[in-house]
């Protein structure tokens, strides 16, 4: 246990974090709290940006990058799925989508654990993305939504996963401040005026659908 102990950097601390607002989030929505459970899950991927971030200015542990996948599939890969199927029901079509999208994002991270660095992309979109419009999108929804269209959107998360479209890397404080502000009207919202966090979570599911198809405006850039 303490040879454990010792390899632990603060990163790691905050990516452990980002486990535990997963697994939150898994029990929160089994006990009818859906709202509070797409939260953890945002709160989830803020630990993940966090962590990042300090493991590039102050170094991270050998098993930091082993660590944080495994933190990720818990909070964007199994937590979204689980909040899905409680939110959509147990339909076949939910059940077979989730499958796929957590399928997906497993597959995604293993092969970003064994892939070259890129400093300025991913290969396919990233499971924090993933998890992240999930929780929008059902924050946002006020029970409109039918389960074919969520699971059609479950089937494209997933494959945008596994696919070589290349997603830019929000990287520095012009990116990242306004980025921050948007999840921190949502959460906060949440907290003091929970009615409302539909309205006030709409700037960040925009936000991350831009994000979704920023390829798509890259490549026409390049064709230029």
């Amino acid at each position: 246990m303490s040879g454990i102990l010792n390899t632990l950097k603060l990163p790691d601390i905050v990516t452990l974090l980002n486990a535990l607002c997963g697994f939150g989030a898994i029990i929160t929505v089994q006990n009818g709290t859906l709202h509070l459970s797409c939260i953890l899950v945002l709160l989830a991927a803020i630990a993940d940006g966090l962590d990042g971030n300090l493991a590039r200015y102050i170094g991270g542990s050998e098993i930091g990058g082993s660590l944080d996948s495994l933190a990720d599939v818990i909070s964007f890969g199994v937590a979204p799925a689980i909040i899905i199927f409680s939110y959509m029901g147990n339909g076949y079509i939910i059940l077979i989508s989730i499958c796929f999208y957590l399928i997906c994002g497993i597959l995604r991270l293993a092969r970003f654990n064994v892939s070259k660095p890129d400093n300025a992309f991913f290969k396919g979109l990233p499971i924090t993305a993933s998890g992240i419009i999930v929780s929008a999108i059902i924050l946002v929804d006020n029970g409109y939504l039918s389960p074919i269209y969520m699971g059609a959107g479950c089937i494209i998360l997933g494959i945008l996963m596994v696919s070589s479209i290349r997603y830019m890397k929000i990287r520095g404080k012009k990116k990242t401040m306004p980025l921050t502000l948007i999840f921190a009207i949502s959460i906060i919202s949440y907290f003091v005026n929970p009615p409302m966090v539909s309205t006030f979570t709409v700037p960040l599911l925009m936000a991350m659908l831009l994000y979704l198809f920023s390829p798509i405006y890259k490549n026409k850039e390049y064709k230029k």
